[in-house]
């Protein structure tokens, strides 16, 4: 199984750029996607006058779900306000990015595309390798704390982390930080000064391009 880590990156970096998001945790309400509407089902079902039990075929309520079909023309993302609020936000995500990665059936890699695209955006890795840089432990009660994750979810994050660290670097990375970079000032002031050192060894860099 192959997954294109690159390309989801940059498609959850770019939907946080369309989002114009300037702080984390994310809220609920700000989560969007370009020709698709997204309620509760019980906002969805008052709106309507379809019962909840007619929009989920009389199932159990998902955390949420992405529906096609219901009415014309129309793809929904529903989700039960009543749930726990981190989870329900992640499975949010966690449907648009199939919107946005362009899946078009649901099958395994499908699913652990959208789960990554999902952990992207809610903590996004170009964060938190600022975020670390700075002299802050990564673990997850702080992606609980600091960025609303949902301890499943802090724990998935946490386990890519381990395996991949940070390696999987974007060419948008510096987008994702300047957006957020009073975010970032604000709530995670520099306590070592291995920032500095990182500094100024990539301004040294860049100064031997230039000797030639």
């Amino acid at each position: 199984m192959m997954c294109d880590w690159s390309r989801i990156t940059t498609l959850a970096y770019f939907t946080l750029l369309e989002l114009n998001l300037q702080n984390f945790p994310i809220l609920i309400k700000s989560i969007k996607c370009k020709g698709v509407r997204v309620s509760s089902y019980q906002k969805y079902a008052a709106i309507t006058g379809i019962s909840v039990k007619e929009i989920t075929l009389g199932n159990e309520l998902k955390d949420a779900f992405l529906l096609k079909g219901l009415r014309p023309g129309i793809t929904l993302i529903l989700y039960d306000e009543d749930k726990y609020i981190a989870r329900i936000k992640h499975t949010l995500l966690h449907e648009v990015g199939h919107v946005k990665c362009g899946h078009r059936k649901h099958g395994e890699q499908e699913e652990i595309e959208a789960h990554f695209f999902a952990a992207q955006v809610n903590a996004p890795n170009a964060l938190l390798k600022a975020i670390e840089k700075r002299g802050y432990n990564i673990n997850i009660p702080f992606l609980i704390n600091g960025f609303g994750l949902s301890e499943e979810a802090a724990k998935k994050k946490m386990d890519y982390l381990g395996r991949y660290g940070f390696e999987h670097t974007n060419e948008n990375d510096d987008l994702i930080l300047l957006q957020f970079n009073k975010f970032v000032n604000d709530k995670y002031p520099i306590r070592t000064q291995r920032f500095y050192d990182d500094h100024l060894d990539d301004l040294e860099l860049e100064r031997e391009k230039w000797n030639y």
